[in-house]
C-alpha cells in the first residue's frame, strides 16, 4: 500500500468520519422513524421531518464516499498473517460501502420524494409495493457488506497484529446494533462504528504503513551494501 503519511491521514480521517456519518444517519433515522414502518407511516414521517430525513440521507451519501478509500487501503494493510481474511473483509466492506448508495437513494430519497409529491396513498403504496429484484439485491449486498464485512476485516487485522482485540469486537457490536431496533441501539451502532473503522485507521492504516517504510528502508540499505561490496 502507498505509505504517504498525508494519504494515511486522509484515510484515516476518512474513516472515522466516514463511520460517524453512517452510523449518525442511521440514529438520525431512528429518531424520525414511526414504529409502525408501512408506507403511509414512513411518508408521513418523511413529511413531517423532512429536514431531518433529508440530512440522514445526505449524510449516508456523504459515508459511502469517504469511507471508501480507508476501506481499499485496510484491505491492503495485512501482508501474511491473516492477508486472505483481510482481503475478504475488505472487498464485503467495499461492497456495502457501495450499496449503501442504492439504500441510501431508495429509503431516503424515495420516501422524500413521496413526502414532496402530492400524490395519493393508494398510488403511493402501490409504487412501493411493486416488485424489485434490482432494489432487493442492492438491499442484500448492501447488509451483508456492512455487517459482515467489517468483522472479517477486523479479525484478519487482528490475526496480523495490526490492530487491538477490541476493535473486532467493536465490529461485532456495530454489526448487533445495526439489527436491534431504537434509539439506544443506535446510539450504540454511533460508538461502535467509529470504534471500529476508527480502530482500523489509527492503528491498521499507520502500522502497515511504517511496516511497509521500514521494509523499503530495509532493502535500500541491503543495496546499498550490496553496490559497496561490489566495488
Amino acid at each position: 500500500m502507498n505509505t504517504s503519511p498525508t494519504r494515511t491521514r486522509l484515510a484515516t480521517a476518512g474513516l472515522v468520519a466516514g463511520a460517524a456519518a453512517f452510523a449518525g444517519a442511521d440514529l438520525l433515522r431512528r429518531v424520525v422513524e414511526p414504529a409502525t414502518t408501512d408506507t403511509a407511516s414512513l411518508t408521513t414521517a418523511a413529511h413531517d421531518h423532512y429536514g431531518a430525513w433529508t440530512a440522514a440521507g445526505l449524510l449516508a451519501a456523504l459515508a459511502s464516499f469517504v469511507l471508501l478509500p480507508g476501506v481499499l487501503a485496510a484491505g491492503r494493510a495485512a501482508r501474511e498473517r491473516g492477508a486472505t481474511l483481510t482481503v475478504l473483509g475488505g472487498a464485503l466492506t467495499c461492497v456495502g460501502v457501495l450499496a449503501a448508495l442504492l439504500h441510501t437513494a431508495g429509503y431516503y430519497g424515495l420516501y422524500g420524494l413521496y413526502a414532496k409529491s402530492g400524490a395519493d396513498a393508494g398510488a403511493i403504496h402501490a409504487i412501493d409495493t411493486a416488485p424489485s429484484p434490482l432494489f432487493n439485491i442492492g438491499i442484500a449486498l448492501f447488509m451483508i457488506g456492512m455487517m459482515l464485512g467489517p468483522i472479517l476485516l477486523t479479525i484478519g487485522l487482528r490475526r496480523a497484529a495490526l490492530v487491538p482485540v477490541w476493535t473486532p469486537v467493536a465490529a461485532v457490536v456495530f454489526a448487533v446494533s445495526g439489527a436491534v431496533s431504537g434509539v439506544p441501539a443506535g446510539v450504540v451502532g454511533l460508538i461502535a462504528a467509529v470504534a471500529t473503522f476508527g480502530g482500523i485507521g489509527v492503528y491498521a492504516l499507520r502500522r502497515s504503513a511504517a511496516g511497509a517504510a521500514g521494509a523499503a528502508g530495509t532493502a535500500g540499505v541491503s543495496v546499498t551494501a550490496a553496490t559497496a561490496a561490489v566495488r
